[in-house]
């Protein structure tokens, strides 16, 4: 009851939804700076290494894709001395490690999607300054992670933005963290290498120790029909073994809510003090991918592996050596070419004062391109020009990619279709190996700005639709000569020699529990 004199202020309805939302919008900002400060604190405590600029390229735009390399290294700092993992190990004093794997992660946060490629650790490279080729592992450990980035680029055109390393500490820490991760077994397994022991088939929820030897298994084996049969192949069972760990980590992260600001820091935590980073990868980057795949389904993760003849001399093992020609399509994925149109979905008017301009228009074809209409010029201009609409550099794009020399690239906004006006200083069209895309941007970027051509002279010479299904190229499973053993995976998809594969024939996942059974 209010006294004589006092005034009683009663809040309308509108008044407390107000002062709630205001609260909410208090508290939330409150726990996305708690969260973006740990993120920070957690981060603070990663190793970082410099890398020459011209090595690693780093400053890239928000939101376009990226490279990360991903390694697993070969040490045990952190481990007790009488830790399994450290049996037969003896400690680098200038703590330089093998690489234990090696990944090329590729995330492409405008549209959500990601690729995986895992290079063998035996894969025989050149590296600059050696007559011999050497494996891939041991650049790590003889030039640290400058001479690993610099020769994945030179060997495979492959551009690499970020560097992350982990070692076998932090990536149990990680694990326990996610109160281990579940995997099924279609029957008892051992690796007397790594130290793996599955007594029985079924549902496992592998701790930090039992997924770091599930994941270096190269000596994995299951018990069937009671006989010890070796699974796999060594570094090629086990690439799919981590291949597919990694998707199954990542949607058992998913199920204990890494989706959420607290899970997420205590994963980041938990990592943190045994990762190793560029020193130009920000919190500010790891966060905007994080957001732009807050709701990425990890099964959509496109997975590759290479082809690979495994080399001896005699009965001694060299190593694996890439089968040339042979896994370009997935290099190109990696170069960027899963980022533009592939060439069956772009089309375009050709234009050319000579009369090879059939050819080409054929030549085009055959790559996959649909020739729309041809027209015949009374004069060109010296540089080859490619006018496109306004949102469709991509396209404009792909098709600069198969011409050489590399050519202008003029936007329209009044254009409705593509054009491809041929210049005197066409000398091909590529048949096989496109301009990687970097080099192809950088040409574009090189030349002097281009006005739109005169083409209203133009005649039209060809009104039927030239286009023709690319030549492709079966994947053997295997590969066999009197001189080397070849050894190839299961994750391998045919690709087109004029374009890079959009999908992989990956079947099921190894760990995932079948039809009608749970796990975890």
């Amino acid at each position: 009851m209010s006294t004589p004199g006092t005034v009683v202020l009663r809040r309308t309805w509108p008044q407390r939804l107000t002062i709630l939302f205001s609260l909410a919008v208090i508290g939330a900002a409150l726990v996305v700076a708690w969260f973006i400060n740990d993120v920070f604190t957690s981060i603070s405590q990663a190793g970082r290494v410099a890398i020459s600029g011209e090595i690693l390229i780093t400053d890239t735009v928000p939101g376009e894709p990226v490279n990360f390399l991903l390694i697993g290294q070969d040490s045990a700092v952190g481990l007790d001395a009488d830790d399994p993992v450290t049996y037969g190990r003896d400690l680098d004093p200038d703590a330089k490690f093998n690489a234990d794997s090696i990944t090329i992660l590729r995330v492409d946060p405008s549209t959500g999607q990601a690729w995986v490629l895992s290079l063998p650790r035996d894969l025989l490279v050149e590296t600059p300054n050696r007559r011999q080729p050497v494996k891939i592992n041991s650049t790590l450990v003889v030039g640290g992670p400058q001479l690993l980035v610099e020769t994945i680029t030179d060997n495979f055109g492959i551009t690499i933005n970020h560097f992350v390393a982990l070692d076998f500490l932090g990536f149990r820490e990680v694990v326990d963290t996610l109160d281990g991760v579940p995997v099924w077994f279609d029957n008892p397994a051992r690796d007397t290498g790594s130290g793996l022991d599955i007594p029985e088939a079924g549902c496992r929820v592998l701790d930090g120790v039992e997924a770091l030897q599930y994941v270096r298994a190269r000596k994995y084996q299951e018990l069937i029909d009671g006989r010890w049969t070796t699974i796999g192949n060594s570094d090629f069972g086990r690439i799919e073994r981590q291949q597919d760990f990694l998707v199954l980590a990542l949607d058992r992260a998913i199920k204990r809510g890494a989706r959420s600001p607290t899970t997420l820091s205590g994963l980041i935590e938990a990592g943190a003090a045994s990762i190793v980073l560029d020193s130009e990868l920000t919190v500010a980057e790891l966060i905007d991918v994080g957001e732009a795949f807050a709701d990425f389904n990890p099964e959509n993760l496109q997975r590759f592996s290479l082809e690979v003849d495994t080399i001896w001399d005699g009965e001694v093992y060299i190593g694996e050596e890439v089968i040339p020609d042979r896994n370009e399509g997935i290099f190109e994925v990696f170069r960027g070419g899963a980022d533009l149109p592939a060439p069956e979905g772009v089309s375009f008017d050709l234009y050319s004062s000579d009369p090879l301009g059939g050819s080409v228009a054929e030549q085009l074809g055959k790559l996959g391109f649909v020739v729309s209409e041809t027209f015949e010029l009374d004069s060109t201009e010296a540089a080859t020009v490619i006018v496109y609409p306004t949102g469709e550099l991509g396209a404009a794009e792909t098709i600069a990619r198969w011409i050489e020399p590399i050519p202008r690239l003029v936007e329209d906004p009044d254009a409705t279709t593509i054009s491809v006006v041929l210049g005197t200083d066409l000398e091909q069209i590529l048949f096989i190996y496109p301009h990687e895309i970097p080099k192809m941007r950088a040409g574009v970027a090189a030349q002097t700005d281009a006005g739109v051509p005169d083409l209203s002279g133009a005649r039209r010479t060809d009104t039927t639709t030239t286009t023709a299904a690319p030549a492709t190229t079966e994947v053997p499973t295997t590969v066999a000569s009197p001189e080397t053993t070849a050894t190839t995976t299961t994750t391998v998809a045919p690709f087109e020699q004029s374009a890079a594969p959009t999908t992989t024939t990956t079947v099921g996942i190894i760990g995932q529990a079948p039809e009608g059974q749970s796990c975890g």
